[in-house]
């Protein structure tokens, strides 16, 4: 090789260094100035975006409990820690509830640690952190309610032919100021009988609740109405029907853990199936409800409540009737749950039937069911 090839050769390698060092300067330089692309804001959705810097957009379902509902235009209903929550923009006005009573509406803007309303076309601020609640203001009205509904079914079949389902249907309304909360539970089982044919039913009861509670600061609720109307076949219950009122009380009210507590006077009304002879049938009763509410979170798909109840009433009535309901929820996929809950109820004292029976006091279930919430 000559000395003109080599000396070329020496140039060409020198100018390719001095290109891809240029190219690598420039590439570190552009990196240094990089910014983060700001998300264009279409008037059709909700945005919300979380501590990590993620952008989600959908629809604001309501926020309560330090807990922020929110439907996910692609991940479906998403439960949200109000701590994750770094940013949040409603498309349509929201109502806002503050510790102190305060109750405004307008275009929501969570940001930086404040919170604005705009309305016609001026803005409020508040202070982040005496916020309560938050909910539609109503111009929607679908946005303010959210529901489930759960069965477990159990069928057997061969040498022993029987049926067992359990069915929970429930749906709640959330204000900033209120909750409406209605619930229903059927247990029915049945077998048949392989020497005589006959169908024998050994569970048959259905309960409905109702609840009305009105929220007028961070910790304390008035229970404006508490209904239930209860039925047991096997309890000789044909009818039993209870109105109240109530003062709750949360105890524990973070991102993670709830506990309520509440008590209050109630009126109940029982008619039985059968009775012994001289036995009314029918019993009216004043009484006293004391009861409790407590959920934990013990993962981001697992969740673990338990609600119990006391009722003293008069004898006659059942003298102190138990409710218990305790389980896990965990989810499955986008609104589907697996549920495993445990019932226990309690009456002191059963009503015995015209032949003298007098029911058993305890009754125990433990029901594994697919929910679908909505």
């Amino acid at each position: 090789m000559s000395v003109t090839s080599i000396r070329l050769y020496n140039y060409c390698l020198v100018l390719w260094l001095l290109l891809s060092l240029s190219f690598f300067v420039k590439a570190e330089s552009d990196n240094s100035t990089w910014q983060k692309p700001t998300p264009i804001f279409k008037q059709e959705y909700d945005w919300l975006r979380l501590s990590s810097d993620e952008w989600l957009k959908g629809d604001i379902v309501s926020m309560y409990d330090e807990e922020l509902e929110f439907d996910s235009d692609e991940l479906d209903l998403q439960q949200i820690d109000w701590d994750d929550v770094a940013e949040l923009r409603s498309k349509n006005w929201q109502s806002i509830r503050m510790i102190d009573g305060t109750i405004a509406e307008g275009y929501l803007v969570v940001k930086d640690g404040q919170l604005s309303l705009v309305k016609f076309g001026e803005t409020k601020h508040f202070e982040l952190a005496n916020l309560l609640s938050i909910a539609s203001s109503g111009k929607n009205e679908r946005d303010l309610w959210d529901g489930y509904a759960d069965i477990g079914i159990n069928l057997r079949g061969g040498n022993t032919v029987q049926l067992d389902y359990t069915f929970a249907v429930g749906a709640q309304r959330r204000s900033a100021s209120s909750r409406f909360k209605i619930d229903y539970t059927a247990n029915y089982s049945k077998y048949k009988d392989q020497e005589t044919d006959e169908k024998i039913v050994t569970a048959n009861s259905d309960r409905l609740t109702s609840t009305y509670d009105w929220f007028f600061s961070q910790k304390v609720y008035l229970r404006a109405m508490d209904f239930e109307l209860y039925s047991d076949e096997f309890m000789n219950i044909e009818r039993r029907i209870r109105y109240g009122i109530a003062m709750g009380y949360h105890l524990i009210d973070t991102s993670q853990t709830t506990w309520d507590v509440n008590a209050g006077p109630s009126y109940q009304t029982t008619t039985f199936i059968e009775v012994q002879d001289g036995e009314k049938k029918k019993e009216n009763s004043p009484g006293l409800v004391l009861g409790t509410d407590f959920t934990y979170e013990i993962t981001s798909d697992i969740d673990y409540d338990a609600s119990y109840s006391i009722q003293f009433v008069d004898e006659s009535s059942g003298d102190y009737i138990h409710h218990l309901q305790t389980g896990l929820e965990i989810e499955l996929a986008s609104d589907f749950d697996l549920d495993v809950t445990f019932y226990a109820d309690r009456t002191e004292k059963p009503k015995a039937d015209a032949d003298g029976k007098i029911p058993e006091q305890n009754d125990f279930r433990l029901v594994v069911s697919l929910g679908y919430d909505f």
